[in-house]
Order: structure tokens, then C-alpha cells, then sequence
């Protein structure tokens, strides 16, 4: 059973406000009310100026510095993005696993589940980590395009970096079980406005994430009564409104409070969720939360968390 043993977020220092970009993000007046009023957007964290590498080496650099001896252990380096490519590719890897490449130390990229990817690498790591490995994970990418930026009638971008040390025994949050579903439907989705691979999409969206969640608790041998919290994906408000209905809970079941403050930051989302909830106290000891996340493609990819 793996365990997170330890996680790391950084975002830019630099805030953006959704009145204030809505017009360099090509927004109509109707989208920009629809995204701030129904969505829940306000803020994001965005700097141009910052490059991936440094984002998320800060975040890899924070985490192994108060984790004595866990930098010698690594045995995987992964990191997780939605785009198929962070970089020109001028090399064997980016500029991001470039500093850990080395000897005796598997390095790679993982992105075919997009937003879902971060969630959907703990079935690999299953597989892969033996009982002395750990694992570093980097989730991150830059919004760096309106296109890149703005899915169309669903959400906005901002910029965070998480850095995940996985390994086993323990740790404060133990990974019960993951799953991962597709809807082969929409492969070929990819979000760009006017994109008529995307016809359906909205309309199949809530089915497919309540049928998701509901064959991944049956194969974790539990229900939705039995979760204290959802982590999910911050896409907006609504779409998990219609979700939670249709599972039968609260609203106040999701945790929801960290979208209007830093916006859909592609994988990082559930993570991002689940340290705001415990620094919180919205979860706490022997609880169990699933973390969420659906990406284009279509992916959707759960993990059950106990917290310790």
C-alpha cells in the first residue's frame, strides 16, 4: 500500500484578478459574469515571468530539504502534466527531470490522462515502488495561452506546483486504492474553443463523473456515505452542484473553497484541496476523502485517502 509521505505546494507570487484579464483572456461580457457570478472564479496565481523549471524545483526543493535522506532514496521521478509537451523537446527529457537524472534513478513524464494524470501515476506507482523506494512527484504546468487558459463554458487556468513524496509505511495520508475510468467517446477532446470533437461533452460531463466515482467506491468496497470529504478538480461550482445531487450529498461535502482563490490548476487541484482541508480541520485523523479529478480525453481517475 503506498503512502503520501510528505507534499509540497508553491504558487507565483503574482495574483491576477478575473475583472482584470478578463479582456486579454478574450472573454465576452457574458462570459466573464458567467465565470465570476455562476462559476466561482476571482483570482488566479499566473507570472509569465516564472519558468516551469523554477516553479516546480521550488516546490522539489522545499519538500526533500525537510526530508533527510529522501533525496538519496529516490528511485522515481515523475512528473505529471496535462499538456503532451512542457518544453521544446531538445533532449532526452526537460528541463524539469533534468536535475534528477542520474544514475540508478528512473526519471519520466506522464500525460495521457491530462488533469488526471497526477491521480491516475499512483496505479503505476503500485507497481513499481518496492518497500525501500520513494518516489518524487511533480505535478505542475504554466498557463501560458489564452487557449491554454480558458475551456470553453467550463473553466480557468492558474499556475501551482506540487512536489509528492510516495513511498510505503508511513506517513499522514495513507493511499487506500485508485481507479481509473474513460468515456473513448471523447479521445481526441481538446478543449480549444469551437472544437466540434466536443459535441456531447457537455452533456455527458456529470453522468460520466457520478458513474466514475460510484464504480470506483463499489470497487473500493464502500460508499459515498462513507467518505468524510471530496477533493476533486476545480473546474467550477455548477457542474459539481449537479454532481452531488445526483450522488444524493451536500454540496458542503465537496471541498470547494480553494477554486474562487486559485482557479483550475490543471492536476494540482486535488492536492491543493486535500492540504487546505486538513490545514483546516475539515478532515482530521481515520478519515477517509477521495481525491478526484476528471481530464480531457475523457479520463477520470479517484485515489481513497485515510488520513492518519
Amino acid at each position: 500500500m503506498l503512502t503520501l509521505l510528505d507534499l509540497q505546494l508553491c504558487f507565483p507570487a503574482r495574483v491576477e484578478r478575473l475583472d482584470d484579464i478578463a479582456g486579454d483572456l478574450c472573454l465576452s461580457h457574458e462570459q466573464h459574469q458567467m465565470f465570476g457570478r455562476f462559476f466561482g472564479f476571482d483570482r488566479f496565481h499566473c507570472d509569465p515571468g516564472q519558468s516551469l523549471h523554477g516553479l516546480l524545483g521550488e516546490a522539489a526543493r522545499d519538500l526533500l530539504a525537510r526530508n533527510a535522506g529522501a533525496d538519496a532514496r529516490l528511485s522515481h521521478v515523475i512528473h505529471c502534466h496535462t499538456l503532451p509537451t512542457t518544453s521544446i523537446i531538445d533532449g532526452a527529457h526537460g528541463e524539469t527531470l533534468a536535475a534528477f537524472s542520474r544514475h540508478e534513478t528512473d526519471v519520466f513524464s506522464v500525460a495521457m490522462g491530462h488533469c488526471a494524470t497526477g491521480l491516475s501515476a499512483f496505479n503505476l506507482l503500485e507497481g513499481l515502488l518496492t518497500e525501500d523506494d520513494v518516489a518524487l512527484v511533480l505535478i505542475g504546468e504554466k498557463a501560458f495561452h489564452p487557449i491554454i487558459r480558458v475551456i470553453e463554458n467550463a473553466t480557468i487556468m492558474g499556475e501551482a506546483a506540487c512536489a509528492i513524496l510516495v513511498g510505503r509505511g508511513n506517513g499522514p495520508y495513507q493511499v487506500i486504492a485508485s481507479a481509473t475510468h474513460h468515456d473513448g467517446r471523447f479521445a481526441i477532446l481538446k478543449g480549444v474553443p469551437h472544437d466540434p470533437s466536443q459535441d456531447g461533452f457537455e452533456t455527458a460531463y456529470v453522468d460520466f463523473a457520478c458513474d466514475s466515482i460510484l464504480r470506483a467506491l463499489d470497487g473500493f468496497g464502500i460508499g459515498v456515505a462513507d467518505l468524510r470529504r471530496i477533493l476533486p478538480h476545480n473546474v467550477n461550482i455548477p457542474s459539481w452542484a449537479k454532481i452531488t445531487k445526483k450522488l444524493g450529498i451536500g454540496l458542503d461535502q465537496v471541498e470547494l473553497s480553494t477554486l474562487p482563490h486559485y482557479g483550475h490548476c490543471f492536476g494540482a487541484d486535488p492536492f491543493i484541496n486535500l492540504q487546505h482541508a486538513r490545514k483546516r480541520e475539515a478532515i482530521g485523523t481515520s478519515d477517509l476523502v477521495l481525491l478526484f479529478s476528471i481530464g480531457l480525453g475523457a479520463t477520470a481517475s479517484s485515489a481513497l485517502i485515510s488520513v492518519n
